[in-house]
């Protein structure tokens, strides 16, 4: 269902992140915040942040619902430290919900590509009588140089405290790697390189996860064929398309077992398909293999 919303309404734009966060000040109520995206190579690559948010401080998802008024607005962006700014114009970026709190990392745009990690708080604005809301972006201080190689196209997961970043591209080059953050550790949180059990996806961008549990769910991207990796290619007779020399991955998922430690061997479910005759109004069903092949698809 598709919802209307008052309040000026964000450009047009591809490969940005949508993300529920809490606003600090108004207890219980939660906004959408829209960072960042592209609008095609002749309009280049946006840092914005535009808030949706429910009217008369209702919950984004109450709003939602009960079909209760939503409005597009632009909070007011601040640095949390003046010597850090806040994010450079990017797509193809990550950000998840971390304790109310957006979590950004990577992306990329035609000068740049990012390996960088962002906290940014959503508040109500201690101006009197001002309506407009305050977000005051951060950059997290690591605890070492350690850091996954700059990158846009991947995905980060969070289980518990941790981020799982996985796979992902800096120009040529596509990653199958896995690195781990825990935001717990205070006041400056290490990223790991994990090597885990079993056979690991193959390199992919554009790809989608979801967690369930202690487990991240991969599916579909394009990459490239390497050896000690999985993943079956779709062939050309099921209408490929080839996109920088990649090739997409058929259907399927890849699941990631975090309390083993462990990489599980790519599923590919079966789907129903009914037939049925114009002379029999009983449908026969027949599974079949799903083959399809996507990218920049999400999954929740």
């Amino acid at each position: 269902q598709q919802l209307s919303a008052a309040g000026a309404p964000p450009f047009p734009r591809c490969s940005g992140t949508l993300t529920a966060v809490s606003v600090s000040g108004r207890p219980g109520t939660e906004v959408v915040a829209l960072f960042g995206g592209s609008q095609g190579f002749f309009e280049g690559f946006s840092n914005s942040l535009c808030i949706l948010q429910g009217d008369n401080s209702v919950s984004i998802s109450d709003a939602a619902s009960r079909h209760m008024g939503l409005t597009w607005c632009e909070p007011v962006v601040r640095a949390g430290k003046a010597e850090d700014g806040v994010p450079d114009a990017r797509w193809g970026h990550s950000a998840v919900s971390w304790r109310g709190k957006l979590i950004l990392f990577g992306g990329s745009n035609t000068q740049h590509c990012f390996n960088d990690t962002w906290i940014l708080d959503v508040s109500t604005n201690p101006k009197e009588n001002s309506r407009q809301l305050l977000a005051t972006w951060r950059k997290l201080k690591l605890g070492s140089d350690v850091r996954p190689p700059s990158r846009a196209g991947q995905t980060v997961s969070l289980v518990g405290d941790s981020l799982y970043v996985f796979g992902g591209c800096h120009i040529s080059d596509v990653f199958n790697d896995l690195w781990k953050l825990d935001l717990s550790v205070s006041p400056a949180p290490i990223w790991e390189k994990l090597n885990v059990v079993g056979t690991p996806p193959a390199p992919r961008v554009g790809h989608a996860a979801v967690v369930l549990g202690d487990r991240i769910v991969y599916s579909g991207g394009r990459g490239s064929p390497t050896a000690g990796a999985m993943g079956t290619y779709a062939t050309a007779d099921q209408g490929l398309a080839t996109m920088q020399g990649l090739t997409f991955f058929e259907g399927g998922f890849a699941m990631l077992d975090i309390s083993r430690g462990r990489w599980l061997p790519i599923q590919h479910p079966n789907r129903s398909v009914y037939q049925q005759s114009d002379e029999d109004d009983d449908a026969d069903m027949e599974a079949e293999g799903v083959w399809e092949h996507r990218t920049g698809h999400v999954m929740v």
